[in-house]
């Protein structure tokens, strides 16, 4: 009897105060394929909260040149200020922007011949973090994937500004560019130009059993224990 009132105390409390708060954390990025996040699982209980956050370490390929003749080497230092905007498969999401911004130097060799001029490729790196906080409501069994996009990707933007450039010579952005390998640009599409990491978080409340649910535990336990009373004065007896 102690037992069983001992089950409906902790059944009371639990009932009174609630399960303690729970996280579920998940992580993505745009290198390789995209896998998306699961959405949550509303039998897990109530979702309090949704929170993303964002790495990202963007590059971009760049050719400069300079006249025949005239400098064999650019030396370059250049400062981005671009942005990012973050996409999804879900409409209901809102799509804000992250700064991307960077500086460094590019010591180029200018050893191919086009024309009147020498040519050599190069890249500039942005990088940039945020972390949003986001309406649950989108993500109740239902799954999401995020995809970002660099507006630095494209030519023309403007976001990039460089010293350095030989007399007469000129930079120039590589159309879907970004990787430079040995000294050749390859151009393997924006998702895999640098890097965009993601980690998504689900706070929630677990989801507790309801007062009748509690009450068929109990009255189980009490028709188990009965049952074994019963059986241990028919073996006594015998």
């Amino acid at each position: 009897m102690k037992f069983l009132l001992g089950l409906a105390a902790i059944a009371a409390a639990s009932t009174a105060h609630g399960a303690q708060a729970a996280t579920i954390i998940q992580t993505d990025s745009e290198q390789g394929a995209l896998a998306g996040f699961k959405g949550f699982d509303t039998r897990l209980g109530m979702l309090d909260s949704v929170m993303l956050s964002v790495s990202l370490a963007k590059t971009r390929g760049w050719r400069v040149s300079a006249p025949v003749g005239a400098a064999t080497t650019a030396d370059l230092s250049w400062t981005i200020d671009g942005q990012w905007q973050l996409r999804s498969n879900n409409a209901a999401l809102p799509e804000p922007f992250v700064a991307l911004t960077g500086s460094g130097s590019s010591s180029v060799p200018l050893s191919r011949r086009s024309g009147q001029s020498n040519f050599g490729f190069f890249e500039v790196v942005a990088t940039g973090s945020a972390n949003f906080t986001f309406d649950p409501a989108p993500f109740l069994n239902r799954g999401v994937t995020f995809n970002g996009y660099d507006y630095g990707q494209t030519v023309g933007s403007g976001d990039t500004m460089f010293s350095g450039v030989p007399v007469g010579g000129s930079v120039a952005q590589l159309q879907g560019g970004c990787v430079v390998v040995n000294g050749n640009p390859i151009a393997p599409g924006e998702d895999f130009c640098g890097s965009a990491n993601y980690k998504l978080t689900y706070n929630y409340t677990p989801a507790v059993p309801e007062p009748a649910t509690w009450a068929l535990m109990i009255a189980g336990f009490a028709t188990t224990g009965a049952a074994l009373r019963r059986r241990r004065r028919t073996i006594a007896t015998a």
